[in-house]
């Protein structure tokens, strides 16, 4: 088998129908919402969630993940951001973060 015939049988993370596949994601296009995710919030604690926003928040140039996560944090917030709804969860469960404070994700 030659060295181009055995890199193209190699599966594709992308091609991958596996319900949990846990991936890196190098770029915001990699990411869907929908996806689980962890992720290191503003506190520095690591914590995981869903996926609900992906896009810049206004006046913020970075563009940021909003998770809705599992866990409560009287800290956190609900989907909005300085006052402006991005998606809807439970007082406490909602989290903007930067792209680059993504860990891993998973579908």
């Amino acid at each position: 088998m030659s060295f181009q015939s055995r890199l193209l049988s190699v599966p594709s993370w992308k091609t991958s129908h596996d319900p949990h596949r846990v991936f890196v994601p190098h770029s915001p296009m990699d990411l869907q919402l929908g996806h689980r995710v962890k992720i290191m919030l503003p506190s520095g604690r690591i914590s995981t969630g869903t996926v609900r926003f992906l896009g810049h928040l206004q006046g913020e140039p970075e563009l940021h993940l909003g998770v809705e996560l599992q866990s409560h944090d009287a800290t956190l917030c609900d989907g909005s951001h300085n006052g402006q709804a991005y998606f809807e969860c439970k007082p406490g469960h909602g989290a903007f973060v930067p792209f680059n404070k993504l860990l891993m994700a998973w579908e």
